[in-house]
């Protein structure tokens, strides 16, 4: 098994690395049964997300010998760390990561809109999938915010996992048409573990299919005991 690592060319993504387990092309994804877009934290990137759940999931699929493409792309927005003026600065040392999206939580409102990347990725997918591959997006922290809006677009989706984030309920007009499930590690300290039980009962409430999933003593990180609990839904 080895991961592959490519260019995306749908506008918006133009640069954006992906990684993949598995050579796929424009022409489409039709020899594939399924479909994983992974969604890496806020200041991550999708070789983090990869390493620590993709590789994980493509074993397993592997053993399975099925036909599985797993997608795991940077987010819109890099951060950098560094002034990208300098030359003495190389390419490794200038980025702190990426984001989808920015979030003020003092004043509850979007610096950049979450739409934005839910457009563009579903775009883009929806472009390459064009026979309809069954989709299931898997989002860690911020990437499980944005999960459910990226869902919501796409012509083919199957289910959305969550990790450790609080989906917002609230923004989401509609009930959902697909599953949705929520890993949370139960010492998380940097998402509010009673808010994101609260809001996942509220889109039970309301006819999502789907169930809230705690792991003992693990936190915010996307740690092995976490990643195991993901893969047992699968």
């Amino acid at each position: 098994m080895k991961t592959e690592v490519k260019k995306a060319t749908f506008q918006g993504l133009h640069q954006s690395i992906i990684q993949s387990n598995a050579t796929f092309g424009e022409e489409g994804l039709s020899e594939f049964e399924e479909v994983f877009l992974l969604l890496h934290g806020y200041s991550e990137e999708g070789k983090k997300i990869y390493k620590r759940l993709g590789r994980k999931l493509a074993e397993k699929f592997e053993k399975e010998d099925r036909k599985v493409l797993i997608l795991a792309p940077n987010g819109l927005y890099p951060m950098p760390k560094a002034f990208p003026l300098g030359k003495e600065i190389g390419v490794e040392d200038l980025l702190q990561g990426f984001a989808w999206y920015f979030y003020h939580p003092g004043s509850n409102t979007f610096l950049i809109d979450y739409k934005v990347p839910a457009l563009t990725l579903s775009g883009w997918l929806n472009k390459l999938n064009s026979t309809n591959i069954p989709v299931t997006i898997i989002g860690y922290s911020q990437g499980g915010y944005l999960a459910p809006f990226v869902a919501y677009e796409m012509n083919a989706i199957k289910r959305v996992i969550g990790i450790n984030c609080a989906f917002r309920e609230d923004l989401m007009t509609e009930t959902p048409n697909f599953s949705m499930d929520l890993v949370q590690g139960r010492e998380d300290t940097i998402i509010e573990t009673d808010l994101a039980s609260k809001r996942f009962d509220k889109l039970k409430a309301r006819g999502t299919q789907g169930e809230y999933h705690w792991v003992e003593n693990a936190d915010h990180k996307l740690c092995p005991k976490v990643a195991d609990a993901v893969l047992k839904l699968l």
